[in-house]
């Protein structure tokens, strides 16, 4: 009996075909799930399905993208492509006791593009220093991404400053028209802030081993 092996080698793309799999993987980041095919027609401009189906095969064999119960799949998801972006490190800030606010260091750091989606250009990175978040996976030394903005729904982390100008990584809570920041560890209190100013929301998590 002779073994068939498959060639998943992964080999150079045409513009058409790294524009087809990008759609794929910005649609699976945004939904959850793959696109149909003439979703996924709309989303490159082809409204022959028969082409979308054609570029489908051919990064398939290519080993870019699989068929998992029915469902399209980028092989290696969620980076296939493997490109990366230069993102501002604004320094450090403490995950325990509030402190003074960070400066930025003038560092940067390279993400991976499938991380920062459509907030490219809009998105900060920082280090994070201490455990009150250890019960949400944010540990001392870990690398965090966060959006800019000024305005958060309850539930989420971000990173706030204080009425005395102290920052922290905390997820925000509102009681009763109060407002709290409240760690991810039971060793630490929550911190009482209804005059505090939203820096950004944690959109990712960089930890290296």
């Amino acid at each position: 009996m002779v073994n068939k092996m498959v060639n998943t080698t992964r080999r150079e793309l045409t513009p058409r075909q790294e524009a087809v799999l990008r759609a794929v993987e910005g649609f699976i980041l945004e939904h959850g799930y793959g696109p149909t095919v003439r979703q996924l027609g709309r989303l490159v401009r082809l409204a022959n399905p028969s082409a979308v189906f054609k570029h489908l095969g051919s990064l398939e064999r290519k080993g870019y993208l699989r068929r998992e119960r029915g469902e399209l799949r980028v092989a290696g998801f969620p980076s296939a492509l493997e490109a990366r972006l230069r993102v501002p490190l604004a320094g450090v800030v403490p995950a325990g006791p509030a402190r003074e606010a960070f400066e930025a260091s003038g560092e940067a750091m390279d993400i991976p593009d499938w991380m920062l989606g459509r907030r490219r250009g809009n998105v900060f990175c920082i280090r994070v220093e201490g455990k009150s978040m250890i019960d949400a996976y944010i540990d001392d030394g870990d690398h965090v991404l966060l959006e800019r903005t000024a305005t958060t729904n309850p539930g989420e982390m971000v990173v706030a400053m204080l009425e005395d100008g102290s920052v922290t990584l905390k997820r925000l809570r509102r009681d009763d028209g109060r407002t709290f920041l409240v760690p991810e560890n039971p060793a630490y209190q929550p911190i009482p802030a209804d005059n505090l100013r939203i820096l950004g929301r944690v959109i990712g998590v960089l930890r290296k081993y």
